[in-house]
């Protein structure tokens, strides 16, 4: 009879872990600001500059000690730039300065002493661009948004934070480096000042040969001309703007939307895989000094007088980044972008052929810059009205273009300022990017800011603002009044930021920073729709609307129980506030 075997007993040691001392403020600091210079080290890799390890290094350029936290090259382009994720502080950056102004107003002795310094610098610099040509940019990326008093102290220093940020990181992910070509123009820099065009001294205008629209044959306005021609999809890219609403431009006349990824590669793979180009037109806008000459011929453009059908012509577009209005079929041009996947070697070639189809809207000359915005705004609605019903806060931001007297642009206009000013700066979520945790202001500007800026009304602030010419805002003509309507945006906007404020310093601050645990409860839709109902009410009676006049009627706010109304019981908590208090 065999014998078992003999089972082992498993010893089971417990090995005692050693636990890891927690991290002092020091570290938590360092950790959380490599964080975010990694992200932005990938975001200017994305666009296609060369990073230069020079993190703290510090060194002295001209008598003056300092050090950069980041250095990156693209061509011609020097970017200096600053990681903080503290709170943005003058005291901060008002040190760094000196030092950042002896770079600027030396650069090139700058690049001479970076050769010797930094390994990598003189490696990454290309040989064909002279020490003259090359031009820097400060840029301080911030994780928290600086004050606008800081913005307005160091105009030479380019700002990078928040939704701006979170844009360019989203552009670069979804056309890769071709981003580059808006990140200049946010960088205020001129097409002649980047790349080859910077050591060039002639101009080369973008020349093709279309056909010429008769104006009597286009229906457009007097002076507009209508021309069609095939055009590269590379020089479109590097010349077009487009109004994007969550973009980094000033957001009173944007309104469309931001590329789709998915689409862009679904487009990409089509050109690939069916090898066709897209046969409907892009519609673009084009300026009013662009050439029209008939083919074979050189000079002035053809005389209006003369075009009485259809004629082949030679199109030249002055060159510059901001030349060209793109308005419809942007993911037609951007599918073409300079990108990483596998369809590029292919796509890089139909890059540079003449294969878009375009309609080219030339202005006439003296058309303003407020009449291109709300022409293009106009246009675009129509394209797409006509395809597909527009949502309605396409119609809304368009609408703050042609209609800017309206109660809904007024209402986006004022929220956009109470965003950027006052006790509500850097809370409100105005654009896709911005944190979700902002306060949301879709019902804030329907139901609590459209019937207190309203027209008419004697509980409208239209019914306090003293100005003699207020009347005009009611014509027709209205639009044509920008400075009439910006002074009454203000006038609104200051008005709520003293009862706001006066609220706030009566109920007590505590709370009021969006990132603590335990928020302060006038900062919700239902609290401010509710403040702003109450104001309507203060209007309606006769009330003053100055901060001292608010500081006498609010002596009991802490007693009052904001949390107790919801959703959109704004109403009920406008009438029960005013009642207490007024």
């Amino acid at each position: 009879m065999e014998s078992k075997p003999i089972k082992k007993k498993r010893i089971i040691r417990k090995i005692a872990t050693k636990q890891k001392a927690p991290l002092t403020a020091e570290q938590i600091h360092a950790k959380e600001k490599r964080f975010h210079a990694r992200s932005y080290t990938s975001l200017f890799k994305g666009l296609g500059f060369s990073s230069i390890h020079c993190d703290g290094k510090e060194f002295n350029f001209k008598g003056r000690t300092g050090e950069i936290d980041g250095l990156f090259i693209y061509e011609n382009v020097i970017l200096i730039v600053e990681f903080t994720v503290g709170k943005s502080s003058s005291a901060h950056l008002l040190k760094k300065k000196p030092l950042y102004d002896l770079i600027n107003d030396d650069l090139p002795a700058f690049l001479d002493f970076a050769k010797q310094k930094f390994n990598g610098f003189a490696a990454a610099l290309n040989p064909i661009y002279p020490d003259a040509a090359y031009v820097s940019r400060i840029i301080y990326a911030s994780k928290s948004d600086p004050s606008d008093e800081l913005i307005q102290l160091l105009p030479e220093v380019t700002f990078s934070y928040g939704a701006v940020a979170k844009y360019f990181q989203a552009l670069v992910r979804t056309v890769e480096r071709s981003a580059r070509i808006e990140f200049f123009k946010y960088l205020k820099l001129d097409f002649n000042q980047v790349g080859e065009a910077s050591i060039t001294n002639s101009t080369s205008p973008l020349t093709y040969e279309g056909f010429l629209l008769p104006d009597g044959n286009s229906s457009y306005p007097k002076n507009f001309k209508i021309v069609s021609f095939y055009a590269d999809p590379e020089r479109l890219i590097n010349r077009a703007y487009v109004l994007r609403r969550d973009g980094w431009r000033d957001g009173a006349h944007l309104y469309q939307r931001i590329l789709l990824a998915k689409k862009i590669r679904q487009m990409r793979r089509y050109l690939v895989e069916e090898k066709r180009v897209f046969v409907n037109n892009i519609i673009v806008t084009l300026p009013s000094d662009t050439v029209l000459n008939e083919v074979g011929t050189n000079g002035t453009n053809i005389k209006p007088q003369e075009l009485t059908r259809v004629k082949e012509v030679k199109v030249q577009i002055p060159d510059g980044f901001d030349t060209i209005g793109l308005v419809d079929g942007q993911h037609r041009v951007f599918c073409y972008h300079e990108g990483s996947d596998k369809y590029e070697d292919q796509i890089k070639v139909l890059r540079k052929k003449q294969n878009l189809m375009v309609t080219g809207i030339v202005y006439p000359s003296g058309y303003t810059e407020a009449n291109r915005r709300s022409f293009e705004a106009k246009l675009f609605l129509e394209i797409n009205d006509n395809q597909a019903r527009a949502r309605s806060s396409l119609k809304h931001d368009i609408e703050v273009i042609i209609r800017p007297a309206s109660g809904i642009a007024i209402s986006k206009r004022v929220i956009q300022e109470l965003s950027k000013h006052g006790p509500l700066r850097g809370m409100l979520q105005t654009n896709y990017f911005d944190s979700p945790n902002k306060i949301k202001t879709s019902s804030i500007v329907a139901y609590g800011l459209r019937p207190i800026v309203k027209l008419d009304g004697n509980d409208s602030f239209f019914s306090r603002w003293n100005n003699a010419e207020k009347l005009k805002l009611k014509d027709k003509q209205a639009h044509s009044r920008q400075d009439l309507i910006e002074e009454y945006v203000q006038f609104c906007t200051s008005a709520l930021n003293d009862f706001i404020l006066a609220v706030k310093l009566k109920y007590g601050s505590a709370g009021w920073d969006l990132d603590e645990k335990t928020r302060s409860p006038l900062l919700s839709p239902t609290a401010l729709n509710g403040l702003i109902v109450c104001l309507r009410k203060i209007i309606e009676n006769g009330h003053e609307l100055s901060r001292a006049a608010h500081d006498k009627k609010l002596q009991s706010v802490t007693s009052f129980d904001f949390a107790q109304f919801k959703s959109s019981q704004w109403q009920r908590l406008g009438t029960a506030f005013y009642e207490n208090h007024y």
